[in-house]
């Protein structure tokens, strides 16, 4: 019998970034030419991803990955290991060095779920963005603007949480008077990944965001990437909920910062949980000078508790704890180097989990 080719996990998202790339490219020219042949273009752009997604498998060289095949994504073929990215803003890029020490030891989990920064770290590199890449779009990823802040030295979140409040005003006035407000982080977040499908990502992937209409929980493990992404870090009093569906969607750590029950639920029986959440402070009573201030700190105490209360559930669990603020994102460097670190001390622990022999 003609033994058959395994395809590894890598060779399977790297083409998936590849065919991103290259559609982005195409429709930079395609936009010159008009609305109408764009919503064509559109089309023909996702036959063709979905076409390279599915090409002849012996076009791909299995060989960077040692275990973890294609056929993990089946349900019920074989054992899976998931692994969960919570948020924190800044400090959750650490989870990009987390990445990157997997990769470097031949670990790539077939089930991923995040929420919040954890999401878009996750579902960007499910759809093909390798670590060196995600650092990049580090400053990016989503709160650009605050980093900029940051370095102009204006305190944080003092300061910050009142200019954020007076801008939400500013666009709610803007809105009454009937100038229209785009939303730039969705549209970039649709430039980084087009109009993939989450059930199309050769990992299995799902995010968590909550739906202020119902007040609950709302786990996206299909449809477009770009909108689930948006809705999952859509931080209070930073970044706008998302709209659509008759929802109004905000950051999923609100209630679950953890999601490892999603990863269960995507198949994953074991799951690994890089921990880079600070735990809360107290305040002085001198610092609740504002309601602002007030809310800001309520925020604070619902994420603590939706973390450590989520965090039994894993199976496995290390502590990063980068050292740095949610919204500081002049350290990306820092942070992703201390992620890759930790993970490469714990490695062994990983290994474990995940099924797979020593390299």
């Amino acid at each position: 019998m003609k033994k058959e080719k395994s395809l590894s996990l890598v060779a399977l998202i790297r083409p998936l970034g590849n065919s991103i790339k290259e559609i982005k490219e195409e429709a930079g020219q395609v936009a010159l030419k008009g609305t109408k042949v764009q919503a064509v273009a559109g089309n023909i752009k996702r036959q063709n991803r979905r076409k390279k997604i599915n090409k002849d498998k012996s076009d791909w060289k299995p060989g960077d990955i040692k275990v973890i095949t294609a056929a993990s994504r089946t349900a019920g073929r074989e054992e899976k290991w998931g692994l969960v990215l919570m948020g924190g803003g800044a400090r959750a890029l650490a989870h990009i060095g987390v990445l990157e020490a997997l990769l470097d030891n031949d670990l790539v989990p077939p089930v991923i779920t995040g929420t919040s920064m954890g999401a878009i770290i996750g579902g960007l590199f499910a759809a093909g963005y390798f670590p060196p890449e995600l650092e990049k779009l580090g400053g990016q990823l989503s709160y650009g603007r605050l980093a900029g802040l940051r370095r102009a030295r204006i305190p944080i979140p003092d300061k910050l949480v009142d200019y954020l409040m007076l801008e939400s005003y500013q666009k709610r006035l803007l809105r009454r008077m009937g100038v229209k407000q785009g939303d730039p982080l969705g549209e970039h977040l649709r430039e980084l990944v087009n109009d993939v499908l989450i059930e199309e990502l050769p990992i299995r992937f799902g995010c968590n965001a909550v739906d202020l209409v119902s007040g609950q929980e709302v786990n996206f493990t299909s449809g477009p990437l770009h909108q689930a992404l948006r809705a999952s870090m859509a931080f209070p009093f930073v970044i706008e909920p998302a709209r659509f569906s008759g929802r109004l969607l905000v950051d999923g750590g609100l209630l679950n910062n953890c999601p490892v029950r999603l990863a269960r639920e995507l198949g994953a029986s074991r799951v690994f949980v890089p921990d880079v959440h600070r735990p809360l402070k107290k305040m002085a009573m001198a610092h609740f000078d504002s309601a602002f201030i007030m809310v800001h700190r309520l925020v604070q105490v619902v994420l603590a508790d939706s973390t450590e209360s989520k965090l039994p559930e894993a199976d496995l669990i290390i502590n990063i704890n980068p050292d740095v603020d949610t919204f500081d994102f002049t350290r990306i460097r820092k942070i992703v180097n201390l992620g890759k670190k930790i993970t490469l001390q714990n490695i062994e622990a990983v290994r474990e989990l995940a099924g797979s022999p020593a390299g």
